[in-house]
Parts: C-alpha cells; structure tokens; sequence
C-alpha cells in the first residue's frame, strides 16, 4: 500500500454517501421538474421570456415551439428545452417565475440596476458630465455620447433605449 492509499479512507461516512449519491429515481425526478419547469416557462411570451437570464439557444428553442403543431413534436422538444435548460443556473429564472406567478414584475430592477442603467441614471437624471465617463472608458465615442444625451433630455421616451445600448457596449 502506497502513503496515498492510506490517506483516503475506506468507506464513506453516511453523511457523505447522502450528498455525493443519488439514486436513479432521484435523478429522473429532478430532471422530469426541470422539464416541467421548461412548460410552464412556455407560458410567458416571448417578450417576457427576453427577460429572463436565458441564453440564445434557449429562447430559440421557446421560439420554434411555436411552429410546432404535433403533440408528439411538442414532448421531444420540451425534453430538448429541458435538456438546455439543464445547462444554466436556474435559481434567478425561478425567483423571476415565482414573482410573476405573485403579480410583481419578473426583475426587480430596484435591487440591482445594470451597468447601462447605473450610467444612465448619473448622465441623464444626475446631470454628470459625460467627461467622467470619457476618462474611464477612453475608447468611447465623445462626440456620439454627447449627441445620445442631448436627444435622451430632448426626447427621454425615445431615446433612452439608444443611450442604454450605446453604454452597454462598455460592460
């Protein structure tokens, strides 16, 4: 017996064996929820569901559901949304499931406003100079920035989507 084998032990503890095995059954089960999770989910529209933390893939799936007529058509494809969604980390799609089945909004976008917005807030509601952010992100377009907060006080509705892009592409 070399000293590595002597290190390791030779059972398991049950507390160990309880979080590092899981039977079949236990398995499928979790897998059959996030499949389920994955029909209720083709509920929203496909505006809502741009909301959600959920990659292109998965939306294009929720998207060619549509296009699906067949009831056999319709299963396979939930197991392949469920095969997908299986990929990602489901908690904030959850919350955001919980909220919308209580009526609230699907992001509270209180808590934890994005880079864009933060900015946003600062260039247009705050008034802060546009050069403060010119000096942190230096390979911006001074002239084009200035340009998109001059027409988002002009015009806040149409324009804020179009600053909001505009300093996404700084994240």
């Amino acid at each position: 017996m070399t000293q590595n084998e002597q290190d390791l032990p030779l059972e398991l503890t049950d507390d160990e064996q309880d979080d590092t095995l899981k039977s079949k059954s236990q398995i499928k089960d979790e897998l059959r929820d996030i499949t389920r999770f994955g029909m209720e989910l083709a509920e929203f529209s496909m505006a809502n569901l741009k909301k959600l933390p959920l990659n292109e893939k998965i939306l294009e799936a929720f998207s060619d559901l549509d296009r699906m007529k067949g009831n056999e058509a319709k299963k396979r494809h939930f197991k392949r949304i469920g095969k997908l969604l299986r990929e990602i980390d489901l908690e904030p799609v959850k919350l955001a499931y919980t909220r919308y089945k209580a009526g609230q909004p699907l992001v509270d976008t209180n808590q934890n406003p994005s880079f864009a917005e933060q900015w946003y807030t600062k260039l247009i509601e705050q008034q802060q100079d546009p050069e403060t952010f010119v000096q942190q992100y230096d390979y911006c377009d001074r002239q084009q920035l200035r340009q998109l907060i001059r027409n988002a006080l002009k015009a806040p509705a149409k324009h804020k989507e179009k600053l909001i892009q505009y300093l996404e592409t700084f994240e």
